[in-house]
């Protein structure tokens, strides 16, 4: 370990170069990860936050709570959950999605509402004012914003409300009586979902990530290739020197070992820092870019990259060990 620090100082100027690069590929990784994650909550994130996880819906739903129309009454066993995007005007239009819940539900926010009250996203009163009134475009029924809770939902601001207002608006609107969704595992007719899959199955969800999990794909084929390239050739570089160390008594164990101790270090400390600076990513990100830090993902990241780079250490020892020193000396290795 000394070894390989005492060669990191005096070539300080060198593995600076190779932290950047490193921290470079990591970073990149990271951000792009914590975006990701930030879009996929942001399209569920009102669903995720749902303490339910078993949902049935009907059968030609494919999952989704906006084509799934239930005209039976709910048995007692079960909460029902009303699901349907809207677009609001009070002199501008503003898009979201309306979710209804009981009154007495405890497994989303709680609604101690009046019929024809509702809770918004605070992104909802960038258009809109706690206390304003606004109306569904197309049937007309009106709804008072009387507070704030958080809820996404597409992409798009949720209004919450009540299942007294919910069957208000449907008299309003007109058309048959129905609930998008019901929750809990009593035995029904219609299909079961878990959250997971009503989350994957809200509109752009899956081709958003696949996405990302292909620019993550590729970007850890490319950071394995130059971490890996960049590491082996430093550690051929030096071979002639580390023929002169075996010349000099220290064993092949000792030099990798010294080798393998650099890396750890340019890797961890490269890590450490793409930590701090997406952890600092979600603090100075417009909240109008979905952006999660996930430790786990950090960590997940940082100690692929680690295997990596150690591969590309590791790689190059068998010809330190087979190395003959007077053959390093004279410049030539076998």
């Amino acid at each position: 370990m000394t070894l390989g620090l005492k060669e990191m100082w005096r070539k300080r100027g060198q593995y600076g170069l190779i932290l950047l690069i490193t921290l470079a590929i990591v970073l990149l990784t990271t951000l792009i990860t914590g975006l990701a994650d930030g879009l996929a909550y942001d399209n569920g994130a009102s669903v995720r936050e749902l303490d339910i996880d078993t949902f049935q819906l009907t059968d030609d739903a494919d999952g989704q709570l906006t084509r799934s129309f239930i005209e039976e009454t709910p048995i007692d066993a079960v909460t029902p959950l009303a699901v349907k995007p809207l677009t609001f005007v009070n002199g501008t239009k503003q898009d979201a999605t309306l979710f209804a819940l009981p009154t007495d539900s405890t497994i989303g926010p709680t609604l101690d509402l009046s019929v024809g009250e509702v809770l918004v996203d605070p992104s909802f009163l960038q258009t809109y004012a706690v206390g304003d009134t606004v109306e569904d475009f197309v049937s007309g029924y009106r709804f008072t914003i009387i507070g704030v809770t958080d809820g996404r939902f597409s992409h798009g601001p949720v209004v919450w409300t009540t299942m007294e207002t919910w069957d208000a608006y449907q008299q309003t609107a007109g058309g048959p009586t129905y609930v998008s969704a019901w929750l809990g595992d009593e035995v029904t007719s219609l299909t079961r979902h878990s959250k997971q899959d009503i989350i994957e199955s809200v509109p752009g969800y899956s081709a958003e990530q696949g996405t990302f999990d292909m620019m993550r794909a590729f970007l850890l084929i490319i950071g394995a290739f130059i971490l890996t390239a960049f590491f082996y050739m430093v550690t051929l570089q030096k071979l002639p020197q580390l023929g002169i160390l075996k010349a000099i008594g220290i064993r092949s164990r000792t030099i990798g070992a010294a080798l393998v101790w650099q890396v750890l270090v340019t890797v961890v400390a490269a890590s450490t820092i793409a930590m701090f600076v997406t952890l600092l990513m979600t603090r100075v990100v417009p909240e109008a870019v979905p952006f999660q830090f996930e430790w786990s993902n950090v960590a997940f990241y940082s100690t692929l990259f680690l295997i990596i780079s150690l591969l590309g250490t590791v790689l190059p020892l068998q010809t330190l060990r087979r190395l003959d020193a007077a053959d390093a000396l004279g410049g030539r290795i076998k």
